[in-house]
Order: structure tokens, then sequence, then C-alpha cells
């Protein structure tokens, strides 16, 4: 985008002018503060090198939207819950999902599943139960959140959680078939690009990155398009439901996932999933490497783990129509 562009957009997001009868009409329009307005464009979705569900690659064609530049903070979540006192899902419940690690003990018999553990007290006040505070954490990313927690907080500001193809099209940045958000190369292995895990076995976390959950939100650089922690850091909830086959039937323009009842995960069959994005402070390079652009993840939509958090999109004609009445 031109900086000549950007500065129209600029101006077109604090008003929108237009002559009525020899008049000047000044039209406001909701903040936008710390979202990137992503232009119509069509890229390839998905990989053949990667997971089956990422497969087929497939060309996608997305009208504008704006994205939130950062993952949803305690703090922005705080400012919800004191306006509408809403009560999230792990609140409701009681208890939530906590990733215990592994520690220095040998595993014999390597299964993720054993280091989830239902805490109770678990909730996005306190991440790893009633132990643990948010206190000094209010710039980190808001996590035990639910799909319908999420989608509460978007819709409080007038926004939306982003589909897949938003999500997968933000993180690649413009780099049309690379693997991460960054590039090509594994830079995660040597630099701190994005808060992922570090470490020669799955039993150890060296933090190179200088985290061992979470990190405050913007802790690493942006991709090409302004976008911080796009990968890495937390899974991010999207509103697609899953199916590791939709990229055979998806739609080309604007595509938003199937129906429930058609979406499924083989592992768990019995219960229809939402898809998740962009990896989390867990993810290695063998072992989900969710900070893959193309990678996908179903999870149950009434679930909540620390691991888990959001951002938010604003799906908007707005800014097209101003920005063709300044062309």
């Amino acid at each position: 985008m031109t900086s000549a562009k950007q500065a129209l957009i600029g101006t077109a997001v604090v008003v929108a002018i237009a002559a009525v009868d020899n008049y000047i009409v000044i039209e406001s329009e909701p903040s936008f503060e710390n979202m990137t307005w992503l232009e119509p464009d069509t890229f390839l979705m998905g990989s053949d090198k990667g997971m089956p569900d990422e497969s087929p690659t497939h060309e996608v064609s997305l009208s504008g939207f704006w994205i939130d530049k950062f993952e949803v903070s305690n703090a922005d979540y705080a400012q919800f819950i004191a306006a509408t006192d809403y009560i999230t899902d792990s609140e409701k419940a009681g208890d939530s999902m906590v990733f215990e690690f592994p520690g220095e003990q040998p595993i014999l018999n390597f299964n993720p599943l054993d280091w989830w553990d239902l805490v109770m007290h678990a909730d996005w006040r306190h991440p790893q139960g009633l132990t643990d505070s948010i206190e000094d954490k209010s710039d980190h990313p808001v996590v035990q959140v639910s799909f319908a927690d999420a989608l509460a907080y978007c819709g409080w500001l007038d926004k939306q959680l982003p589909t897949e193809a938003q999500f997968e099209f933000a993180a690649r940045g413009g780099r049309e078939g690379e693997i991460y958000s960054w590039g090509n190369q594994p830079l995660h292995r040597t630099e701190a690009v994005s808060n992922t895990w570090q470490g020669t076995s799955s039993a150890e976390q060296q933090r190179q990155d200088g985290y061992q959950t979470t990190s405050p939100v913007g802790s690493f650089p942006p991709n090409d398009y302004g976008l911080h922690d796009i990968t890495g850091n937390v899974w991010e909830w999207v509103s697609d439901w899953y199916h590791p086959e939709y990229y055979s039937m998806s739609s080309s323009t604007d595509p938003t996932g199937v129906a429930e009842e058609q979406s499924i995960d083989p592992a768990d069959p019995a219960i229809a999933k939402r898809s998740i994005r962009g990896g989390s402070f867990l993810c290695r390079d063998d072992y989900c490497s969710g900070f893959r652009v193309s990678a996908r993840m179903p999870a149950k939509p009434s679930a909540s783990a620390n691991h888990t958090g959001f951002r938010c999109v604003k799906n908007t004609s707005w800014t097209e129509s101003v920005l063709s009445q300044l062309n």
C-alpha cells in the first residue's frame, strides 16, 4: 500500500465528507485505533506441504477488512467486563484447562494430552488457577476465553471474529506461498521472532524468547502487514466451523466455513468444533508447529484454555466506499 493511499485511508477513518445541497456533511465512524486496513485481494490459501487439513492449496478472493494489530489483552477484556458485567464460560463452570509443564522428569510415553489438567477456579483473571493472577499481566493476551466469550467482546465493539481465510491472509502479510509470517527460514530456532516453545525435548522449555507462557502483546516484531503475534503467543479463535477437508469444497470468494452440522473432528467426531489459528507458546517444530501460517486446529467452542485468545476484525464496506470517492 502506498503512503499516499494510507494517508487517504487515515483521513477516511476520521471523517467521511460529502457535499449535499452545497452543505458539507461530516459523518464519524467508530474508532479503528490499533487496527490495520487490508485491501481486497486474492491469495493462495493452504499448503500442500503441511498437514492434510491444510490442503489443497487454493485461490481465495477476499473483500477488504480491518484487523486488530494486537491480540486482545487482559486490560482490553477488563474494560469489556466492567462495562457489561459479562461472565465467561470458565467462570460459570468454575474450572478450565491448564497446561502443566512436565519439568525435568523423563517422559517415557509422549502424550501431550497428559499434560493438561482441569483446574478449579482457572479463568481469565486466574489463567493457571486461583494462585495465579493477571495483576501484573494487563498487557498479556487474555486467555481462558471460549468462542462465545471472544465473540461477545468483538460484538461489544461492533466487530467480528476473523474467518480462517481472513486470518491466514493477514498472517501471510503478502508473503505468497511461504511457511512462516516472516518468510521460509526457521528463524524461530535461533532468533526471538515469535513466542513459541524452545527446547530440544518436549519436557524442556529453554525460554530463548524470554517467556515460558504468554508474553505481552506486541513483544515481537510485526509481520509485513504490521500485525503482532499473528503467529505464536496464543492460539486465536476464528469464526469458521472446522472440517478437515473444507479446502476441497470451500468457496473461492470470502469463504466462511462449513455449517455447524457439517463440522467434524476425526479425533472427536461427536462434537462440532470451531477452528483456531496462529499457534501458541506451546508449539514447536515436532509438535503442532501451529505457528506456520497455514496451520489449523479444531477446538471445542465451549472450552477455554491458558493458551487460547483472540483478536477482532471489522468487516465494512464503509472504507471501500469512501476510497472509491477519493480515487
